[in-house]
């Protein structure tokens, strides 16, 4: 990988784009980023000023604020406007839940929602477990005759198939909806890019477990931590056939896909001796047309069988303009096809020659993170995936393990708690020189460990963790000074957060549910809840509130020059208002603040600040960080901002503001953030009040 050598604070400029939801919004930088020290060094500061940019769209009682997965979304009374219902027999998603207004109008969307419904023959079915309490059962019982009621023709077999044991979800917007922390690495080399996707590969799933930030849906809490498997099911688009349901030995049958097309990889694909073929040992269905005419073209075995594979898919999309084209000079149809295969990590080839300007070469795509609350933590997190690609790079490391374990990994970081509870197959040595680590898919170096061994290591063990091998990287820069410090400070973070001494996001947001006095032990999220725990993330994201177990204390913390950091008394403030909204009477004068506080607040933007994407060096040499920045509107009962506002300047806490007798956390879906006016630039039709603050083609 390369470094661009330009000044790193020429980069913080963004260019805005539209995303799946209407309450999502995605942003790229205007110019791509280096690789230095220094480079990485501004992450930080473009994502805060990314949030800031967003904020002067957003009305005076609406926030920004990044989060995988809306607590309540699609549970009863979620969206602010009641004139947007579902329509289960319309022509989108047919959800019980979700309105097909909540898609951004952009007419790839919703394309895509309805024909992943009618390529699979029914809608998907999206099962996630429950976090079982002692009246949990009283939920679920509730959900199944909510399902009955609402769809009797299919209900009972919704129910049959679900069990009493999971959370039920049947739309796109659920899994699309939920937004993520993405890392884009561009290489010098289509070598060092194939290097990479099978090495990044093995990373996701711990990267996913580390940034874990989806402990509850549809208003319920679920026994898992991450997003990644209800996306998968929301855009499974597999026949029952292909899933292996009935008569798979038929005529009919086709050919069996065992994951939905948005899942972890099935085979490596890099060049080096290292990636032995034993190694690719779990299914690998192929297009065989697609593979023969490959290798006849002279494409090796392994990148060959890489690209079949994708072609075992149907593209889901085709805009009628672009039906015929000159496939010589224009790749769109590849990327058509290539742009709907969604997996932990995506092997990407320069664009058309025609729509590369500046050069970009071959990148691979690091997807299975999580969003966070603070640009500090994404920050932290994009830093270290992009230091450990030049780890791997640069001193060769060999992280090759069977996918069967990788898939293995991937099921474990969804699980509770997964950062303290779970182990993880990896490799103890990651020389490439060391001859125990040489013997086939048995390999010797192949262990269990918790993610605290994993990154930090383990001299019981003979673990070098990652972060030793990221910090010999800074190390051979000679990073030194300030710049050195505000990257030790993420690492650092990175360390206590896989040893557990600082808790994941869904942990922090669990323990927070479980303690409200409104909990009443069946698993529900309700609306009080969940506007209680927007406002308190909320002002984590700003750093007027200190989560002591989820974050460093603030002082800690390098400075972006944007982003005040929450200060004792803050923290105070908030904990008084928390009480006082607990322990608040009903008598008439307080109903009556407790009214004006109602309309003093429309809405609380609880939003995804989506993916922040990293390209790194190659070609002419250059890297990026793209940005997706999304967006979810809640209407809360009282004024979240106004009450942030002043927290931030240690004034008194207005009482109406503390009083919370109806409040409610919903979506709201009609302008603003949020597919607005990117969605117009796409050819999708504004829905808000968005400038022109980029437009995409």
């Amino acid at each position: 990988m390369l470094a661009l050598g330009v000044d790193a604070t020429a980069t913080l400029q963004a260019i805005w784009h539209p995303e799946y939801a209407n309450w999502m919004v995605e942003a790229t930088p205007a110019t791509p980023y280096g690789k230095t020290a220094r480079d990485l060094a501004a992450v930080e500061r473009n994502m805060a000023l990314r949030r800031r940019e967003i904020g002067t769209q957003l009305r005076s009682n609406e926030e920004v604020l990044s989060l995988p997965v809306f607590p309540r979304l699609g549970a009863p009374g979620f969206i602010a406007d009641p004139a947007l219902v579902p329509a289960p027999d319309g022509h989108v998603s047919r959800s019980l839940y979700i309105p097909d207004d909540c898609i951004q109008p952009h007419p790839r969307f919703p394309t895509l929602t309805a024909n992943i419904r009618k390529r699979r023959g029914e809608k998907v079915m999206i099962a996630v477990p429950v976090y079982r309490d002692a009246r949990t059962d009283e939920t679920m019982q509730l959900q199944a005759e909510t399902i009955l009621n609402a769809d009797p023709v299919h209900g009972p077999r919704i129910v049959e198939d679900l069990g009493a044991q999971n959370i039920y979800m049947d739309a796109m917007a659920f899994g699309m909806g939920a937004s993520c922390l993405q890392v884009t690495l561009q290489a010098s080399s289509v070598t060092e890019a194939r290097t990479l996707y099978d090495q990044l590969a093995i990373v996701a799933p711990i990267m996913l477990a580390l940034t874990a930030a989806s402990p509850m849906f549809k208003g319920i809490m679920a026994d898992t931590d991450a997003r990644w498997n209800t996306i998968s099911a929301s855009v499974d688009d597999r026949t029952a056939l292909e899933r292996g349901v009935g008569d798979s030995a038929g005529p009919d049958a086709g050919q069996r896909l065992f994951k939905s097309r948005y899942s972890s990889i099935d085979c490596f694909i890099g060049e080096s001796a290292l990636n032995r073929e034993e190694l690719t040992d779990v299914p690998v269905p192929v297009n065989e047309n697609a593979l023969q005419r490959l290798q006849e073209a002279g494409i090796d075995a392994r990148l060959a069988r890489h690209v079949a594979h994708l072609f075992v898919r149907d593209p889901l999309v085709v805009y009628h303009e672009k039906l015929e084209q000159d496939n010589l000079t224009d790749n769109d149809h590849f990327e058509n096809l290539q742009s709907t295969n969604w997996n932990t990590v995506r092997f990407k080839p320069p664009p058309s020659a025609d729509r590369n300007p500046h050069g970009i070469q071959w990148r691979v795509e690091f997807r299975s993170m999580e969003v966070s609350l603070t640009d500090f933590e994404n920050a932290a997190f994009s830093v270290f995936t992009i230091l450990l690609a030049r780890a791997i790079t640069e001193q060769q490391l060999d992280l090759y393990m069977p996918i069967s374990k990788i898939d293995a990994n991937m099921e474990a970081a969804h699980a509770r708690d997964a950062v303290t509870q779970q182990r993880f197959w990896f490799r103890r040595s990651h020389s490439a020189n060391d001859s125990s680590a040489a013997s086939g898919a048995e390999c010797k170096m192949l262990a269990q460990l918790s993610l605290g061994e994993i990154f930090n290591g383990s001299v019981e063990k003979g673990v070098v963790g990652l972060l030793h091998r990221v910090r010999a990287v800074l190390d051979r820069e000679g990073s030194v000074g300030e710049v050195r410090a505000k990257l030790e400070a993420y690492l650092d973070f990175v360390g206590k957060r896989a040893s557990g001494q600082l808790k994941s996001t869904a942990a922090w947001m669990r323990e927070y549910v479980l303690a409200h006095p409104e909990y009443r032990s069946d698993s529900v999220v309700t609306e009080g809840i969940c506007h209680d725990l927007m406002v308190r993330c909320v002002a984590v994201s700003k750093g007027v509130l200190a989560a002591e177990n989820l974050l460093p204390p603030p002082s800690c913390w390098p400075t972006n020059g944007l982003q005040s950091h929450c200060a004792s008394e803050d923290v105070k403030i908030v904990e008084t208002c928390a009480a006082s909204s607990r322990s608040s009477s009903s008598s008439p004068s307080e109903e009556a603040d407790r009214g004006s506080a109602a309309e003093m607040a429309s809405s609380l933007l609880c939003a995804n600040v989506c993916p922040s994407t990293l390209r790194t060096g190659g070609g002419p040499a250059r890297s990026s960080v793209e940005s997706r920045n999304g967006g979810q509107r809640t209407s809360a009962a009282r004024s979240a901002p106004g009450f942030l506002y002043s927290l931030a300047r240690g004034l008194p806490v207005p009482p109406a503001l503390c009083s919370r007798p109806a409040a409610t956390s919903q979506l709201t879906i009609d302008g603003g953030v949020g597919g607005g006016g990117a969605g117009g630039g796409a050819g999708g039709g504004a829905r808000g009040p968005w400038p022109a603050l980029g437009q995409c083609s």
